[in-house]
């Protein structure tokens, strides 16, 4: 067990005040909840704190009314009293009091086994850790206690206390139930340390988000850097505190006694033997990265696998934080290898933080590695990743990278073998880039380079096996075989050239459905089709009964879409999504929809098939004051392209997906002859001149670079020096000494006229 020595912060109470706002009926003397942070003026105090603060009490209020009548027999079966209103005024209230604190034990008690089933799903905690969790609280109580005993137990008090904690960003007060707790002797399971530890790493990185309850994504990449939020705060304020968006923003002294506490907290649950999860290890994580610690951290996550814990992205973020912001490429490398071990796949902040670290070291190998999985898993990257990109390809080490001599037979296979779009075969050619935005025409070429950007499409053989995958995981999950049923329906009214996902369409820009809307669209989309045939309508069978339905206009366009077979009506309980997706896929035919399928329905189809499926047929739509407006699938895939030529196109995100004057970055050589084919390339041994001619080769070489890129660059005098360069050169070969070898006399025109990019004619 690793031991820390901390010097703990001395308290100040006069700096400092108790904000005490009680959320629950809990009876607690000396352990109310509280934020420790200097007293702010009235308006500044969360308005959310009071909202929920009423809402909780009217809502008590409302349950206990409900339910008066069915707890009043429940009393008087366990209590045995068959009192009356008349017994109960005669006795002075005292029986009402009673039955007053029965009925909150049971409300309480309900209340209670919602907040742990919600609760378990926030902490990310698995079945065995749960299990384990209640085990030991249960094995705290000795003995078979009541309903009323376990809703007063000393650990569900706790327990209860520390979630208004949570939610209410109470780190301060978390604390002080913990010591209070350590105090009487009160026995915490795994949620009351996961909740304890959570509110302390969130505090040690300094800011404290309510209502989280360790619930967090990844809040610890921002740019790949730590981040250092005393320097945000506005002009170097000194207060302990900072409220914006929800979020507290605590004092450098808050920040060191979390962290303090903290490591106390993660030690006595080491010692108590508790259970370990997720949570537990990666808030240990990330207090270690508040301490620009990235081995402690990273040790937290491969600690996980031997326990039974599978390990999350939010899991790597503390390690990989450090290790990038410290400059240490190759420990950043071994946390995303043991990520990719154990299947975790990591998304754009975490490529975005390793390719900042490796166009830093000027790692070549790693920056084209990168922009390879930034193809795969991103396609399109975001501004702040585009302008990394840039930094690379600006900087000498880029420059450097590469090859001239090339197998241009081998690079178009591999172009071919990938799909289109990319070769993988590492940098080509040498020199500067020459970087621009553009966009890309409706004739897929690019408007700077006039390169021809790839159409990359499923194959015949992987659109049957995402076919296969989506009727497999919809018949799972269909009843009385309704899959099965449409799917010869689809054999037997089939093919089409377009669907229509008519729930989407009649929503679209208000909550009632719209049977008119969708026969704009499908009148429109009939258009475009080369047959004009009908297109396939989906719709959910509740959709077109009801009153709203039986109006004349519905009806009749209900009617004609039936009489079209044009129209399938899935049945009760389905998800239609299923229905139109597979319909779109078999017929290999365009899906009208503006549905992004971007939540859980669509996430088990995977990362493999799904995104080149959909860019390639999905339709987007909006309306105008006349008519429908169609989006229609791109003229090339949205997605980083390498060309045989060693150029690169790299999309930048926008708002929409379908944006048609999307940004791209077109980076190629500067040089447009830094490529050469193997069959006449020249050998580096005889491109290279005598030593003493090395220092003006390279100068030249620059200079040669440096005159194509924009003038804009304040490199005017280039030409010039260029000029001068390329006379010297030519002047030494001239003059040469007539007994030279003719060969090498010619070799040397030849590697002149290369870095000159340029043609010497000799007048004789």
């Amino acid at each position: 067990m690793a031991s820390f020595t901390f010097t703990t912060m001395q308290q100040q109470p006069t700096h400092y005040y108790f904000l005490s706002i009680t959320l629950c009926k809990y009876p607690s003397s000396a352990s109310s909840t509280h934020f420790l942070y200097p007293s702010p003026p009235k308006h500044q105090i969360p308005q959310h704190f009071i909202h929920r603060t009423r809402h909780a009490s009217v809502r008590h209020h409302f349950n206990a009314k409900l339910s008066t009548k069915h707890y009043e027999k429940k009393a008087r079966k366990e209590t045995g009293s068959g009192f009356s209103s008349s017994s109960r005024s005669s006795n002075g209230g005292t029986e009402r009091n009673k039955l007053e604190n029965l009925f909150s034990s049971v409300l309480e008690e309900k209340a209670e086994k919602k907040r742990y089933v919600k609760d378990k799903k926030k902490m990310g905690f698995d079945s065995s850790s749960l299990k384990s969790s209640k085990t030991m609280e249960n094995n705290s109580v000795v003995g078979k206690k009541s309903k009323k005993d376990k809703a007063n137990s000393p650990v569900v008090h706790l327990r209860v206390q520390l979630d208004m904690c949570s939610k209410r960003g109470d780190v301060m007060g978390a604390i002080q139930l913990y010591d209070k707790a350590i105090k009487e002797g009160i026995t915490m399971g795994q949620y009351h340390y996961a909740v304890l530890l959570y509110l302390c790493s969130s505090a040690a990185m300094g800011i404290v988000q309510p209502a989280k309850s360790g619930s967090g994504n990844r809040p610890v990449l921002n740019n790949g850097k730590l981040v250092d939020f005393d320097n945000s705060l506005a002009n170097g304020s000194t207060k302990p505190y900072y409220l914006e968006d929800d979020e507290i923003w605590v004092s450098e002294d808050v920040k060191k006694h979390a962290l303090v506490k903290g490591f106390e907290i993660y030690e006595t649950m080491c010692s108590n033997n508790v259970p370990m999860n997720e949570a537990t290890l990666t808030s240990v994580a990330r207090m270690a990265m508040s301490m620009g610690d990235g081995d402690m951290a990273f040790d937290m996550v491969k600690q996980m696998k031997p326990l039974g814990i599978n390990p999350r992205l939010r899991s790597y973020g503390p390690a990989l934080s450090v290790f990038c912001s410290t400059g240490d490429v190759n420990k950043a490398f071994e946390v995303e290898k043991h990520m990719l071990e154990h299947g975790v796949q990591p998304e754009e902040p975490e490529l975005e933080a390793l390719l900042r670290v490796s166009v830093g070291a000027g790692k070549g190998d790693k920056v084209y590695y990168l922009l390879h999985k930034l193809r795969t898993s991103v396609r399109k990257v975001s501004p702040s990743t585009a302008d990394i990109i840039v930094r690379w390809f600006e900087s000498k080490a880029a420059s450097r990278v590469g090859k001239r001599r090339i197998d241009q037979k081998l690079i178009k296979e591999a172009i071919e073998n990938g799909g289109g779009g990319w070769h993988g075969q590492g940098w080509l050619g040498k020199g500067k880039w020459s970087i621009s935005y553009t966009v890309v025409g409706d004739d897929a070429l690019c408007k700077n380079c006039g390169d021809k950007l790839a159409l990359i499409d499923l194959d015949p053989i992987e659109t049957e096996k995402f076919a296969e995958s989506v009727a497999s995981i919809a018949i799972k999950r269909e009843k009385n075989f309704s899959f099965q049923k449409f799917q010869k329906w689809l054999d037997y009214y089939g093919p089409f050239e377009a669907v229509v996902d008519a729930a989407n369409v009649g929503l679209f820009s208000q909550k009632r459905f719209m049977p008119s809307k969708v026969n704009a669209v499908v009148n429109a989309i009939r258009q475009k089709l080369p047959s004009r045939r009908w297109p396939l309508i989906v719709l959910h069978n509740k959709r077109i009964t009801g009153r709203k339905m039986d109006e004349p206009v519905n009806k009749a366009l209900i009617e004609k879409w039936k009489n079209a077979d044009a129209l399938y009506s899935t049945p009760t309980g389905s998800n239609d999504d299923w229905f139109w997706l597979y319909a779109a896929i078999k017929f290999k035919c365009l899906i009208v929809t503006n549905d992004e399928m971007r939540d859980h329905t669509f996430q088990l189809l995977g990362n493999e098939f799904f995104p080149k499926w959909k860019e390639r047929h999905q339709v987007h739509f909006s309306f105008s004051n006349t008519s429908p407006v169609f989006y229609m699938p791109p003229p090339c895939s949205v997605v980083i392209q390498e060309s045989e030529k060693g150029h690169w196109h790299i999309p930048i995100a926008s708002e929409l997906d379908y944006d048609s004057e999307r940004t791209w970055l077109c980076i190629r050589r500067a040089n447009s002859h830094a490529v050469k084919e193997d069959s006449v390339a020249i050998t580096e041994d005889s491109q290279s001149l005598n030593r003493n001619k090395e220092h003006t080769k390279s100068t030249t070489q620059t200079e040669v670079n440096s005159n194509f890129l924009p003038l804009n660059n304040g490199n005017y005098d280039k030409p010039r020096k260029l000029a001068e360069e390329m006379y010297k050169n030519i002047t030494s070969i001239s003059f040469a000494s007539v007994s030279s070898d003719q060969h090498k006399l010619l070799s040397e025109i030849e590697t002149a006229e290369m870095l000159g990019n340029c043609v010497i004619d000799f007048q004789i």
